[in-house]
């Protein structure tokens, strides 16, 4: 007989937590994702694997700027 209860087993395997967004990315979303595609690209390169186009063309795109404006007025 087991003194396992289906808690105790459930404490052990990872958790998975889903968010839900929006489809298209918010302009933090986006810096976050153009700068783990540059990251992927230039281990790729060191590694001499293969990036795939997708990963390339997104590392190219330049960082979108937020829409707040900041005045020291």
């Amino acid at each position: 007989m087991s003194m396992h209860t289906s808690e105790s087993k459930a404490a052990g395997s990872p958790r998975r937590i889903t968010v839900k967004t929006s489809s298209a990315p918010t302009a933090a979303q986006h810096r976050v994702q153009v700068a783990a595609a540059r990251l992927r690209v230039t281990l790729d390169e060191r590694l001499g694997r293969p990036t795939p186009p997708k990963t390339q063309a997104l590392a190219k795109e330049a960082f979108r700027s937020s829409t707040a404006v900041f005045c020291n007025d």
